[in-house]
């Protein structure tokens, strides 16, 4: 025991000595604080020259040497030397390689909801820069900005006086909803490659047909392999001046033995059928939207985006205009933790809609609700980078979900009640710029 606390003197002054050393040679100091007690430190003891980036619960701060040693003193805060040469850098991803890699000679300041914020001298940035992709977006962290917001409390009222709009979600058809799902899990595989895939577009088209609804395929290409969208459109009564709303899913599914096994009841099983729901819920409501709305089924998400990039190409200057929303369902039907939560993502200059689809869930749907304003890895990305409103609904734990890109990713983990609540919103937020804006 003895011999025990004499190492135990040792390795703690080697420590200290080490705190020490790193204090010496820091150019700078990162701190992570609760984003109360962050923002108070900056109005209580900042000179005005600090910055801030806050991601929910948390605001991660940066300022000069007076700042940081008075910030060093304050409880439940986390400090980070910064050295010479090293940079804050954000990724945001949804690609399940990069939720447990480790850059080397880079360090975590802070990670969440497929987001990771690092520091990283200019050898360590070069590999996590070569790590960026259709799916993976890596840049400097933005200053005095919000990335995530905190976390919100839906409840739906139960005692609220019905509206045009509650009447209209009364007609979303769970039954049919996972009636679709699992005939699209029955494919086997739809991965953009193989037979399946085209096997899936086909029965899609066919419920669409059995709607009344007009689809047509749309071919691009993945490389030399030739594939299809699939687009149903519902005219609006007056287009002219309420432009057009999408509907959009990828239909494509991936796992470990994608040309043969790869279910995707989740990814993107569930947003597919999802895109398929609403536009039955239209039908049955016999009313006439005055916005045009099409539902989009995308091919080639799983190698790249592939189908939303094609459609977004095809569009002109007219046609990009003419788009008032986007509304992206992917992986809408995991969750394992109570309470049940989701996340929208969209980009800052799109904030308005998110905002107004806040407002709608708080009415209409039950969950936690937070919103990304750093989108990427889907098919709302296209859009949003011609600046054309659009946003993404996804489960929040989409980043711990085991099933993820896997053959076990079947309708037996998908919960209902999130796959409810989310439709809800999506159909609540259809409603009003579509329907009757």
């Amino acid at each position: 025991m003895k011999l025990f606390g004499r190492y135990s003197k040792i390795a703690g002054l080697t420590l200290m000595a080490l705190a020490f050393s790193a204090s010496l040679f820091a150019a700078g100091w990162v701190h992570v604080a609760p984003a109360d007690k962050g923002f108070d430190i900056i109005k209580n003891i900042g000179s005005g020259n600090e910055s801030y980036t806050r991601f929910g619960e948390v605001v991660i701060l940066q300022g000069g040497d007076n700042f940081s040693d008075e910030v060093q003193k304050t409880p439940d805060v986390e400090s980070f030397a910064k050295r010479d040469d090293e940079h804050l850098y954000l990724l945001t991803t949804k690609d399940p390689a990069m939720f447990n890699y480790v850059f080397p000679g880079a360090r975590v300041v802070w990670s969440g909801f497929g987001m990771k914020v690092l520091l990283a001298g200019e050898v360590a940035a070069i590999n996590l820069i070569s790590k960026s992709s259709p799916f993976t977006k890596v840049e400097l962290l933005p200053e005095n900005q919000t990335i995530l917001t905190a976390e919100t409390i839906c409840k739906k009222a139960g005692k609220a006086e019905p509206d045009e709009i509650s009447n209209f979600l009364d007609l979303l058809d769970m039954q049919t909803f996972f009636s679709d799902l699992e005939k699209m899990v029955a494919v086997k595989t739809r991965y953009s490659y193989v037979d399946g895939a085209q096997n899936a577009i086909e029965l899609c088209a066919k419920e669409f047909a059995g709607l009344n609804i007009p689809c047509e395929q749309v071919a691009f290409n993945i490389g030399s392999k030739k594939v299809n969208n699939l687009v149903a459109t519902i005219k609006g009564s007056d287009e002219k001046n309420y432009g057009e709303v999408l509907v959009v899913g990828h239909l494509d599914s991936t796992s470990e033995n994608p040309r043969y096994d790869a279910p995707g009841a989740d990814d993107n099983g569930s947003g597919s059928a999802g895109v398929l729901a609403l536009a039955r819920m239209l039908k049955k409501s016999g009313l006439e939207p005055k916005a045009t709305i099409r539902f989009v089924l995308f091919l080639g998400e799983e190698q790249g985006l592939y189908g939303s990039k094609a459609y977004v190409r095809n569009l002109n200057s007219e046609d990009k205009a003419k788009i008032k929303a986007v509304l992206n369902l992917d992986m809408i039907g995991f969750d394992a933790a109570d309470p049940l939560s989701i996340m929208l993502e969209t980009n800052s200059f799109n904030r308005p809609m998110v905002e107004k689809m806040q407002e709608l869930a708080e009415k209409y749907a039950e969950f936690t609700i937070r919103t990304s304003f750093s989108a990427w890895g889907s098919d709302h990305a296209p859009f949003l980078q011609q600046r054309i409103p659009a946003v993404l609904t996804i489960e929040s734990e989409y980043s711990s979900n085991p099933n993820y890109h896997k053959t076990t990713d079947i309708i037996e983990s998908i919960n209902p009640n999130l796959c409810e609540n989310i439709l809800r919103l999506n159909a609540a937020t259809m409603f009003i710029y579509a329907v009757n804006p």
